[in-house]
């Protein structure tokens, strides 16, 4: 019999990111810090496609853009996040 376990998730470990009404947790110190360093729009964009799994036609609607807009936005934001964590992995 395997004793009862519990999982302890601290929020203060997390960055936290307010998007349209969407609370947003990421729990990488690295990819927080670096979400932090992109435009509010970059940032918004990806929050919502990878973490709220909307498409870029959804968010669209939200933002009153086109689809493409959104795709070229969120697309020059991973380019620099992965920049941004690439330079933090050599510190």
């Amino acid at each position: 019999m395997n004793p009862p376990t519990t999982i302890d998730e601290h929020f203060f470990d997390m960055t936290i990111f307010q998007v349209l009404n969407f609370t947003v947790y990421v729990s990488d110190e690295k990819i927080g810090t670096a979400l932090c360093k992109l435009s509010a729009r970059q940032r918004e964009f990806i929050l919502l496609y990878y973490f709220q799994d909307m498409n870029d036609k959804e968010i669209a609607k939200f933002y009153h853009l086109s689809r493409s807009a959104i795709s070229y936005t969120r697309n020059r934001g991973l380019e620099k996040l992965k920049i941004l964590l690439n330079e933090e992995s050599y510190k």
